[in-house]
Formats: structure tokens, C-alpha cells, sequence
């Protein structure tokens, strides 16, 4: 049977679109990141990490009411996983890179500089085990190690906490360097994390909603 001829490579349905919006809004927050002017601006910044973790929570549980073919399932494996290389590895990684390079502290710096290294490698590895595992995950309840997306939900929850606290808010930086470690070995920890499931995405979505009520009031 002579296989229909397409226009463009790659597979595309539900799932991988709102994979696709997730990493939009990443690539938005980057882009204010980069040309950051104000402190309310930041905001902004974490707007974005949430709707890319949420874009990202609801892409696999829209993937499993489609109904795909065997390469589809694995292009979305594939791109989800490129995907969350931007979103929940690099934006977070040049978010903390620009709170330490607003840092007086030269030393505050380096320790930063290094974090980030070591978050992106937790992060990396933590995707590239979760590759292998793909098919053997799937028929499981639990993730191996913590999914990096979470902190696309944990660092706006700190920072909105942060916010409202003056002697937190100085020491920001510090914070979100202990912050970024813990997360990144729990990325790469061999603990059974229940995946999410009907409550627990109601409660991912809610909490999002708090969030960034919270961030823009």
C-alpha cells in the first residue's frame, strides 16, 4: 500500500498542539526575561511558566483520548520531551540566571552560576531517563523522579509567597538557589512520584488560578 505523500514531516493532533502552546509561552517568558525593565514585569514571566506546566499537564491526558498509531505516540513522546527541554529546563535556567545577575554579590553569582549548571544537567537527565522509559512508564501509576514541569507550578508558588514577605523578597536569589537544587534532585531521584490523576488535576488548576490571581493583585 503506497503510503500518502504529506506536505509536512512530523505528526500533529491535539495533544501535540497544546505541546506546542506550552513551549510558545516559554519561549514569551524567555523573550521578557531577556529584555526584563521592571520588577512587575516578572509577573509576567511567571504567567507564562504556569499556562507552559499546564499546557504540559493536560497534553498527555488529551494524547490518551486520541486515538494515535504507534509513530504518533512516539513523535509525542519525542516532542514533549524537546518541548520540556525549553520550557521547564532553559526558561527556568535563564530565570535564575537573571536574578543573580541583578545580584550585588559576586559570590551570590557563582553559586548561581554553578546551580544552573547543575539544575540543567538534573534536568537532561531526568528527560533523557524518562525517554527510555516512555512505553514502560505508560503502563504504570507512578513517574520515576520528580517531572521536571513541576516546577513550572513550584517556582510561581514561591515567588508569590516571596512577594509578600519584605525580608524574604531581599533574599530572593538565595532562596531560589536552594529552591532550584532541591528540584533538581528530585528530578533526578529514584522515588515513585504518583502521576496525576482526576482530583489531582483539578488541584494543579487551581492552584495555577490562585496563583496568578495573586501575582496580578
Amino acid at each position: 500500500m503506497k503510503r500518502e505523500k504529506k506536505l509536512f514531516i512530523g505528526c500533529f493532533n491535539k495533544s501535540v498542539i497544546l505541546t506546542y502552546i506550552g513551549v510558545i509561552f516559554a519561549l514569551a517568558g524567555i523573550f521578557i526575561l531577556i529584555d526584563l525593565q521592571e520588577a512587575e514585569q516578572m509577573n509576567l514571566v511567571m504567567f507564562c511558566l504556569i499556562i507552559s506546566g499546564l499546557c504540559d499537564l493536560f497534553d498527555g491526558f488529551i494524547a490518551r483520548k486520541c486515538n494515535r498509531n504507534e509513530t504518533q505516540k512516539a513523535f509525542g513522546v519525542q516532542i514533549d520531551t524537546l518541548c520540556d527541554i525549553i520550557s521547564f529546563v532553559i526558561f527556568p535556567s535563564i530565570l535564575l540566571y537573571k536574578m543573580a545577575f541583578q545580584h550585588h554579590s559576586q559570590m551570590v553569582f557563582t553559586v548561581s552560576i554553578v546551580m544552573i549548571i547543575l539544575y540543567v544537567l538534573c534536568g537532561i537527565t531526568r528527560l533523557a531517563w524518562f525517554n527510555i522509559l516512555a512505553n514502560a512508564e505508560s503502563k504504570t501509576t507512578y513517574y520515576q523522579g520528580v517531572p521536571v514541569t513541576y516546577i513550572s507550578f513550584v517556582v510561581p508558588v514561591f515567588y508569590v509567597g516571596i512577594q509578600r514577605i519584605p525580608f524574604l523578597m531581599r533574599n530572593i536569589n538565595d532562596i531560589f538557589v536552594i529552591l532550584y537544587g532541591v528540584m533538581g534532585f528530585l528530578f533526578v531521584a529514584n522515588l515513585k512520584i504518583k502521576k496525576p490523576s482526576g482530583k489531582w488535576y483539578v488541584f494543579f488548576s487551581v492552584a495555577a488560578i490562585v496563583t496568578v490571581v495573586l501575582l496580578f493583585i
